[in-house]
């Protein structure tokens, strides 16, 4: 099988030194497919863009300089790529695994859609443009053969709200990459925290700043904790300023004056694993997840976590975090305090987590989506 792979989130993000959800997807994704089958399987990387970085898994072809490009053309006028006799002479299946789908002529395209997030909460992403990115975003869904998605969750969403025939949306859900799995000496762990200025058993937020990660409730919540308690268990934040956050950076900054919360934006994965084993626990009540990427991983690293009782978290949790009303404040203060004071129910929690994240792995993420390419080549 000669598989033309999309990798320009893959490859923007090698470029800027730290991947995504989507990035780290991709990755995953073609690691384990190489690792099931790398003799069936001829994978031809494809971008978007130019001057990418070396990859792993080769040096990408380009799709065409500019995407939204593309994206518009082919959504308004049905256009497809000018090198679509050039790549179908040169692959027998394409999958977009990033949400940059190309209207490839004479190639069955598969299209890995995380979630609907752009579709029905435009409110959630960037400014500039939303209606046209939603617009456009839905156009190039239906152009694709067949789409794959993370969770039942996102699958259900896609039949509901697009009319996509159940048949034509394969769930292969995400992978827990092993490391997060194996323990960190305890001296390198108290290196790291020494590094960063921080106690042992604080509050921890993993991902992009931005609306729907709902870090403004969750900063109400830690509020609501005696001062005595939020300055031995700090809120500490770890991702990057992502877009509309106009009211929760001073609020963050904040924080940090009064000596109750760090923000550390982007950290090295060594030291993600350091903060997970040293939390008291992950929080993530997230207004809408696609899957929820971090609650594994958390589990897998044997931290705690509070998560939503919406969107996929609670398929994808199956009752081993505390789960929260991410819309109620008093929901997530609830939690924060359980997880200090109950340490029975902590313990079982991160038991059960463990056994939940032994589920999720990226050579069965890889051996399911292999069964897709076979469905669809037929």
């Amino acid at each position: 099988m000669k598989l033309g792979y999309g990798c320009t989130v893959w490859a923007n993000g090698a470029r800027a030194g730290h991947h995504d959800g989507i990035g780290t997807y991709t990755s995953a994704l073609w690691q384990g497919l190489n690792e099931l089958s790398p003799d069936a399987i001829h994978v031809q990387p494809y971008a978007f863009g130019r001057d990418w970085p070396p990859l792993p898994c080769g040096a990408p072809r380009r799709l065409a300089k500019n995407f939204p490009v593309h994206a518009l053309l082919s959504g308004s006028m049905g256009l497809t790529l000018p090198s679509s006799k050039a790549i179908a002479g040169s692959i027998d299946l394409f999958h977009a695994t990033d949400h940059l789908i190309p209207n490839i002529a004479g190639v069955p395209t598969i299209a890995t859609i995380m979630d609907l997030i752009p579709l029905l909460h435009p409110e959630w992403i960037k400014n500039n443009l939303r209606p046209l990115k939603s617009w456009l975003f839905k156009q190039s869904i239906f152009k694709a053969d067949h789409i794959i998605t993370i969770s039942q969750h996102s699958r259900q969403d896609m039949i509901h709200h697009l009319n996509i025939a159940p048949e034509r949306i394969s769930v292969t859900p995400l992978g827990v990459d092993p490391a997060y799995f194996q323990r960190v000496d305890p001296e390198q762990r108290e290196i790291v925290l020494t590094k960063h200025q921080l106690p042992p058993g604080f509050f921890l937020f993993i991902g992009t700043l931005q609306p729907r990660k709902n870090l403004l409730r969750t900063l109400q919540a830690f509020k609501q904790l005696p001062a005595n308690v939020r300055k031995a268990h700090p809120l500490v934040i770890v991702g990057r300023d992502g877009w509309n956050n106009g009211d929760l950076l001073p609020q963050l900054e904040a924080l940090e004056r009064a000596g109750e919360g760090r923000w550390l934006r982007y950290l090295p994965q060594s030291d993600v694993f350091a903060l997970l084993q040293s939390a008291s626990a992950l929080v993530f009540p997230s207004l809408y997840e696609g899957f929820g990427l971090p609650v594994i991983e958390a589990f897998a690293a044997q931290c705690p976590v509070i998560a939503s009782n919406s969107s996929s978290l609670p398929e994808v949790a199956a009752g081993a975090a505390w789960e929260v009303d991410p819309h109620c404040v008093d929901s997530i203060h609830a939690a924060l305090q359980a997880v200090l004071t109950d340490a029975p129910l902590r313990e079982h929690k991160v038991r059960s987590g463990l056994q939940r994240a032994r589920h999720y792995t990226w050579h069965e993420c890889a051996r399911q989506t292999l069964e897709v390419y076979t469905k669809v080549l037929g």
